[in-house]
């Protein structure tokens, strides 16, 4: 037990602060979808989504997977800070390469995007992007030195400015979209700085052999990761282009931007299991790498992706239950005051499949272990390809004709489908004894669960259909609490 205390203790402190600076994120979700607060509309917030998913695809790419293979080459019996520096040149190479290309075209890139007019926010966007992949490795390094506390504090501070400015530009000053993208930058060159004291390379001269190595190792990591990225950012980049501009959408003529706006508004209440599995993440990587030099780590493993996927799914099941609840966010009248303004509401409809897509993305982080291990990353290829190929076919066949819920379909069937794929292959090169059956059973629990409190559906202010629903979410969680403890799998003799 003590590993796991440890890498719990670890979690809960990336944990804490992924939570509280969602949370001070999120508190720039009412003011952008407020119109009265930020004076933007549904289609401005889509395209300040579709650009920030653009950031996503892009940092994937210039990161190169240079975090996890910095990780994996550290325990080849190399000295770390060697490793560090190598990935440090390349990183170095990546941003700056980037940096200068995209200063110079980021007029044509803003045209290729659809957003002609919007070059400013392009080349902000190359900005906040070259300070974001100079920062990585740094950061990278404090989750490898298990200085949870320091990263903590940065990501915080990061998050902490980006709201404060937001707050001051938009709802002080009046600004334009533009001033959310200097809030970000301003905020980025701040972590850089934070993050690089201290952690800045010991040494630029290329080892050949070593780089040529890692960057071989960081190709498939970063082919992966921008094929995983894309089944959690393509929708919100394919809505603005395949929706045709004033077809009915429930009742209403929509235009593509409209149509993203509202998805990605009501995206942030998936967030909190997003940002959970993010946390985990942050924690479990370089535990994980540091503990498959142990006997005992198959099982080890086991255990941890039992209690993760079994607290992402209560995650499931509080939100999904109280979606309307916590969106309306009034307290039954008490405050005028909403999380996610009222026009954005009718896309509520998609937040348990969301929900559950990102139970499994959260899995599939846990699964996919077995192939970094054993140096197999070209299958990570493979799993993040089917699931980036689902979510493109999938999307481009449903979003003209029902809009963002096929886009949540797509998401779903895209992070089940990798997950199944990652445990049977992953099976045969690095058994681990995940205990399938019953993490099925307790699927089974909470889903029933779900669908009982969405008979209630929203309460709207009646207290009996509120503490109904909440007794219902909270008989499930006693279910599996007597299970576990009458019935434990782990650390029971023979099971």
């Amino acid at each position: 037990m003590g590993v796991l205390k440890k890498l719990a203790g670890q979690t809960a402190i990336y944990g804490i602060s992924s939570i509280l600076g969602r949370v001070l994120n999120l508190a720039l979700t009412p003011l952008y979808t407020n119109e009265a607060y930020s004076g933007f509309g549904e289609g401005a917030y889509g395209i300040m989504s579709s650009l920030y998913s653009f950031i996503a695809l892009m940092n994937i790419i210039l990161i190169f997977g240079m975090e996890t293979t910095f990780f994996r080459f550290s325990q080849d019996d190399k000295d770390f800070k060697t490793v560090y520096n190598q990935a440090y040149i390349w990183i170095i190479l990546m941003s700056v390469s980037f940096l200068t290309l995209g200063g110079l075209l980021y007029q044509p890139i803003a045209a290729g995007l659809g957003y002609p007019d919007q070059s400013l926010l392009v080349l902000l966007t190359v900005g906040i992007l070259f300070f974001d992949t100079l920062a990585a490795l740094p950061m990278a390094r404090m989750r490898y030195e298990e200085k949870a506390m320091r990263f903590a504090i940065i990501n915080l501070i990061n998050i902490v400015v980006t709201v404060v400015l937001n707050f001051i530009f938009i709802l002080g000053l009046r600004l334009g979209i533009e001033f959310i993208f200097v809030a970000n930058l301003i905020a980025s060159f701040i972590r850089l700085v934070m993050g690089s004291w201290g952690n800045l390379p010991t040494s630029i001269k290329p080892d050949k052999d070593l780089i040529k190595q890692m960057v071989s190792y960081g190709f498939y990591i970063m082919v992966a990761g921008l094929a995983g990225m894309m089944t959690q950012t393509l929708d919100r980049i394919l809505i603005p282009i395949l929706w045709e501009d004033g077809t009915i959408f429930h009742g209403i003529e929509r235009t593509g931007e409209e149509i993203n706006g509202l998805y990605a508004a009501i995206y942030k209440i998936v967030i909190f299991i997003a940002l959970a599995t993010q946390a985990f993440r942050y924690a479990v990587e370089p535990f994980f790498f540091k503990e498959s030099k142990n006997d005992n780590s198959p099982e080890t493993f086991a255990r941890v992706f039992h209690y993760f996927v079994l607290a992402s799914l209560t995650g499931f099941l509080f939100i999904a239950s109280f979606s309307k609840e916590i969106v309306s966010f009034n307290l039954w009248g008490l405050l005028n005051f909403t999380f996610i303004g009222k026009a954005y509401w009718e896309a509520l409809e998609v937040v348990p499949i969301l929900l559950l897509a990102y139970v499994f993305n959260g899995a599939y982080v846990n699964l996919s272990i077995w192939f970094k291990i054993t140096k197999q990353v070209r299958y990570a290829i493979l799993f993040t390809g089917v699931g980036a190929v689902l979510t493109l076919f999938i999307n481009y066949f449903t979003i003209p004709v029902y809009g963002y819920i096929g886009s949540a379909w797509a998401t779903l069937i895209c992070f089940a489908s990798m997950c199944v794929l990652v445990y049977l292959v992953g099976q045969k090169y690095y058994p681990v004894p995940y205990r399938i059956k019953r993490m099925g059973l307790y699927l089974l629990i909470f889903l029933v669960a779900y669908f009982i409190n969405y008979q209630v559906g929203p309460t709207e202010g009646y207290y009996p259909a509120f503490l109904f629903k909440l007794v219902i979410t909270l008989g499930a969680l006693g279910g599996i609490y007597v299970i576990e403890k009458y019935w434990p799998i782990y650390w029971v003799k023979g099971k």
